[in-house]
């Protein structure tokens, strides 16, 4: 179809080579291809033409299509005032359909720079106009733009109110394409509140419309959110499976947005598997390419909170900082207080793996403050285990056991299958140094199965020695020391997969490698 418009309007160009529709149309269909500078060059044309002819209409039409192209191109500043210029010209003929337009695209705009305040009044004021005008077309989109806004900006129950309505307007108006769209940002909104089910149906009818238009980029798509959502139930390797196959589809088309966003999924699945080198392969990747777009929005908060995070899990910490300080700037810009959460959770581990508790307290507690607020289910478990297992730490024994019974359910809720296991094994730990062998052992073996069966490698080397620990105090020397060997062994293939000894420095892993190593070699000692 891209290629038919081409040769049409080619032909209307040789014809007549100041034929503004037929330039504006090859800057659309450039832009469509992926080619945003080459049709920068043809509605450059068009402007010069439309200023010449004193056709305000067409310069209007002219300058929305340069602002998208700016966009593309990452000139956010020369996106806006091309916009800015439209929406005057519009204003000034009292074109109120067209005003509702720019108005959305300007808030496209203000939100990647980060200006969330204009973004969202702009939004509003194009859906007051909408339905002034009844244009349910026009309506349906406006809807499904603002409710994407409010989910990326961590108000879940406006954004499903917004793209529910939206669902039933595209419906109506037997819009597919725009329907498989509303589909997946509900399926979104609902993993974002945890709600794994929701999520997975919403993101299945969505895949199945996308395959009968038989778009590739749409596919991808789908297919990426039920990666997240798989793993989101613990079900790791069609987790895998849905990330490997939306790859595949993102190279083909060449979407580098798309490559790096499920490049940053994978790398999370990694993370969760101890396999900490791939994790940061993966998720310095997705930075890169983030970098690059120079974008300065919710995804780009969570890609560099992620890295940053890995860098702290390998055992470089220190390295890890700057990108969750970053991290937490743009989630401030964006007054998002889930992830702004998030982010200090993760910061709090950084200075958890490096043993200093008093500090990682502090962040987790402010994590819980920004969760409360939020009332964000995910952060709020998240925030209370990691508050649990410095109690842990801290000898606080008991007050730990009674942060964490019940919570390893809560997170198992939550769609946190990770923080459910990682829960059962520091648990199991409390039990253990306040002397309950009995529980501790049945504690550490549920863990140990579960961590197994998720192919969760550093947990499982925790459950090993937390175990043979467990038994050589109760006086079984030779199972201890079985599942000393076992600890010893895991951690070392974490080691060579990190390519790094410095994985092994971490508060958390350097005793049970330490002491693995001694007693596994001496069953006696």
């Amino acid at each position: 179809m891209l290629d038919k418009a081409t040769a049409y309007n080619q032909k209307l160009l040789a014809r007549d080579p100041k034929n503004v529709d037929a330039l504006q149309h090859m800057g659309w269909v450039e832009l469509k291809r992926g080619n945003p500078q080459a049709g920068l060059d043809y509605l450059t044309r068009a402007l010069t033409l439309t200023i010449q002819l004193g056709n305000d209409e067409q310069r209007a039409e002219t300058l929305d299509a340069l602002g998208q192209t700016y966009q593309f191109l990452n000139k956010f500043d020369d996106a806006l005032r091309s916009l800015q210029d439209a929406l005057a010209i519009k204003r000034k003929v009292g074109n109120k359909g067209g005003m509702a337009l720019t108005m959305e695209l300007m808030a496209q705009v203000q939100d990647s720079l980060g200006h969330a305040d204009q973004a969202l009044k702009n939004y509003q004021e194009a859906l007051s106009l909408h339905r002034e005008l009844g244009d349910k077309r026009a309506l349906g989109g406006n809807l499904l733009d603002l409710g994407l806004f409010y989910e990326n900006h961590g108000q879940y129950d406006q954004a499903l109110s917004l793209s529910k309505e939206a669902l039933s307007l595209l419906q109506e108006l037997g819009d597919p394409t725009n329907e498989s769209i509303c589909l997946g940002n509900i399926g979104s909104i609902y993993f974002d509140k945890a709600d794994y089910e929701n999520a997975m149906s919403y993101f299945q009818q969505g895949l199945r419309l996308r395959e009968q238009l038989k778009d590739p980029r749409m596919i991808a798509d789908s297919l990426y959110n039920l990666g997240q959502t798989f793993v989101g139930l613990g079900q790791y390797n069609q987790g895998i499976d849905n990330y490997l196959r939306a790859l595949e589809l993102w190279r083909k088309i060449g979407d580098k947005r798309g490559l790096a966003v499920t490049s940053y999924g994978l790398g999370t699945l990694f993370e969760y598997q101890g396999r900490y080198g791939a994790a940061l392969n993966a998720e310095q990747e997705a930075l890169n390419t983030f970098r690059e777009l120079k974008e300065r929005s919710f995804t780009m908060a969570q890609i560099q909170s992620g890295y940053g995070n890995a860098l702290s899990l390998i055992g470089r910490g220190n390295e890890g900082q700057k990108n969750l300080d970053e991290a937490l700037a743009i989630a401030r810009e964006l007054k998002n207080d889930p992830l702004m959460a998030q982010i200090r959770n993760l910061q709090g581990d950084r200075l958890f793996y490096s043993g200093d508790f008093k500090a990682a307290s502090d962040l987790y507690q402010q994590a819980m403050q920004a969760a409360t607020r939020s009332k964000d289910r995910q952060q709020t478990v998240i925030s209370t285990f990691n508050l649990a297992k410095v109690a842990v730490q801290q000898g606080r024994w008991q007050q730990a056991i009674n942060s964490m019974k019940g919570l390893a359910q809560q997170a198992d809720r939550a769609g946190l299958k990770n923080l459910s296991v990682e829960c059962s094994v520091y648990l199991g730990e409390a039990f253990l140094n306040s002397k309950d062998y009995s529980r501790a052992r049945q504690q550490l073996q549920d863990s140990l199965r579960d961590s197994e069966k998720l192919g969760m490698q550093s947990l499982l080397a925790k459950s090993h020695y937390l175990l043979a620990t467990n038994l050589r105090l109760s006086g079984n020397q030779a199972e201890a020391s079985h599942h000393y060997t076992e600890a010893h062994r895991i951690l070392d293939d974490i080691r060579k997969e990190a390519h790094s000894d410095d994985v092994l420095k971490r508060s958390d892993l350097a005793t049970i490698y330490q002491e693995s190593t001694r007693r596994s070699q001496s069953p006696k000692a």
